[in-house]
């Protein structure tokens, strides 16, 4: 599988350490002496062994074809109005009818059934998008049970609250409007969550992150990849995130609709 390297843009790794890029296709350990290393699956790999890394963000720049993008979302409805909205899952464990635990002419399929309903000019581009988060994720977590992939224009303040969740891991790419809003553990205030629930108790960010520039911010076409509370020998819970901060009208509706591709492993079927 192709490395997630792009040789233009940085590559900020967030959890306990804050790695980041300093250079075209260089990712550098802040806490180990500004060691260069070259953004390879092998690199990726030994991030997620690490505990203390919780998450990463690959800002891959402007998207080439933002305007077709633009011009997609301001023709969707909100998620639950009619807009087209894709959905596919599969089980990667073995069973009698399928001896092999993960086959990827399946994967394959689902990503291309995944963006059937969008414009031609845009299948490609987000197909391959797909392939890639799928790809990645199964490669680093390959015992998870269940893979979920997700196409949505979001049309509310989804997640308000920051939290961690219970999947395995998560990547996502937010097409248009901003993106996901992410913080180190060291930055939060955790006698404000819902232990039980891993949901923080009042949406006030300032409650949970005290310092509001810590706070990490996905940059729009960023990949992010999140750590979930059943990621393999994760140290404590999974990197805590939640939605960006988005402006409302006086119906509560987001002024600015967001694309968002979403894929998930988790060792239990989620509910569709």
């Amino acid at each position: 599988m192709a490395a997630l390297c792009c040789p233009q843009h940085s590559i900020p790794l967030l959890g306990t350490n804050l790695w980041h890029a300093r250079a075209a296709g260089i990712c550098v350990d802040v806490s180990s002496g500004f060691v260069a290393e070259s953004c390879t699956l092998s690199w990726l790999r030994s991030c997620s062994l690490n505990a203390s890394v919780k998450g990463l963000v690959w800002n891959r720049g402007v998207n080439p074809q933002i305007n077709q993008i633009d011009t997609f979302v301001k023709s969707c409805l909100p998620d639950g109005q009619g807009t087209p909205f894709a959905y596919e899952q599969l089980n990667l464990s073995a069973n009698a009818e399928k001896p092999a635990a993960y086959r990827r002419d399946d994967v394959i399929l689902a990503c291309k059934r995944l963006v059937a309903k969008l414009p031609p000019s845009l299948k490609e581009t987000i197909e391959v998008d797909a392939l890639m988060l799928c790809d990645t994720l199964t490669s680093l977590c390959p015992n998870a049970s269940w893979l979920t992939a997700q196409l949505e224009c979001v049309g509310k303040n989804n997640c308000a609250r920051w939290h961690q969740d219970l999947y395995v891991g998560r990547t996502i790419i937010t097409y248009t409007g901003p993106g996901t809003w992410l913080v180190d553990d060291n930055s939060v205030d955790f006698s404000q969550f819902d232990k039980t629930m891993g949901v923080s108790k009042e949406v006030s960010d300032p409650l949970i992150v005290p310092d509001f520039n810590k706070i990490h911010r996905a940059q729009t076409n960023a990949v992010c990849l999140l750590k979930g509370n059943s990621w393999p020998d994760i140290n404590g819970f999974g990197i805590t995130h939640k939605s960006p901060n988005v402006p409302l009208n006086d119906k509560g509706e987001v002024l600015e609709k967001r694309l968002m591709l979403k894929v998930d492993l988790s060792n239990t079927q989620p509910g569709l």
